[in-house]
């Protein structure tokens, strides 16, 4: 064998111990690639998005969820489930800072301005967020971790993005959790245009014996994103 043919082999040699000995660990995320994407309901998004790390989900670990959301059975050190809107509004100022975009994210860019960041499709997105008194089964039974839980009086939480930046690129709102049956309400960002909007409004207009659902009814179908967290004490 000719010596380069030899050391070739030495190192493919020396390379496969290496990797036995001390294994590659990653500690990788999710990114969206920026299409459409599926819509459906916040009650859906809270479950199957939660699936995804159980057993014969997308993520192809073992575990099961519970009817509370939270993972029965010996942890898999990873925690995938519906946007909050803390989470949300963090990635949405981020895009706003030295880090960001700075300008406008507009509808298909991402949060910075280049394959980096966050796509962002306006609008209409859900989050895993409502009224305290939300009777759809999976937001009530969700353990804290999952939700953010807000009053008709709008109580701000750190990272939210609502209050502390209206107006911001163009942002609209709607009324805070308004409506006839408020308990109905979920929230719905990237609305109007602009990635820091948000509609919290529900409510039901009665005609003729009809009934109108506004846009941040549970019944309605928004896209939504996944966050995970990698690592053990999440």
């Amino acid at each position: 064998m000719k010596l380069k043919g030899k050391v070739l082999l030495s190192i493919i040699g020396i390379s496969a111990i290496c990797l036995i000995a001390n294994p590659i660990k990653s500690q990788a995320a999710l990114q969206a690639n920026g299409n459409p994407g599926k819509a459906d309901t916040i009650n859906n998004w809270l479950i199957n998005i939660r699936k995804m790390e159980s057993t014969g989900g997308t993520l192809g670990l073992a575990g099961e969820v519970g009817s509370n959301l939270d993972t029965t059975g010996t942890p898999n050190n990873l925690d995938i489930h519906m946007q909050k809107n803390t989470e949300y509004g963090a990635m949405a100022i981020l895009s706003a800072s030295a880090y960001g975009k700075q300008g406008k994210v507009a509808d298909g860019e991402s949060t910075t301005g280049n394959k980096s960041g966050i796509y962002i499709n306006l609008n209409k997105e859900w989050v895993a967020a409502g009224h305290s008194t939300l009777e759809i089964a999976n937001f009530k039974n969700a353990v804290g971790k999952y939700k953010n839980v807000y009053e008709s009086s709008y109580v701000a939480k750190i990272g939210d993005a609502v209050s502390e930046t209206a107006g911001w690129h163009g942002s609209g709102a709607s009324q805070w959790f308004k409506g006839r049956f408020p308990h109905l309400a979920g929230l719905v960002r990237a609305y109007s245009g602009s990635i820091f909007s948000y509609y919290g409004e529900h409510n039901e207009t009665f005609t003729s014996g009809s009934i109108t659902h506004y846009d941040a009814s549970y019944v309605k179908s928004w896209r939504s994103r996944a966050v995970v967290v990698i690592g053990s004490g999440y």
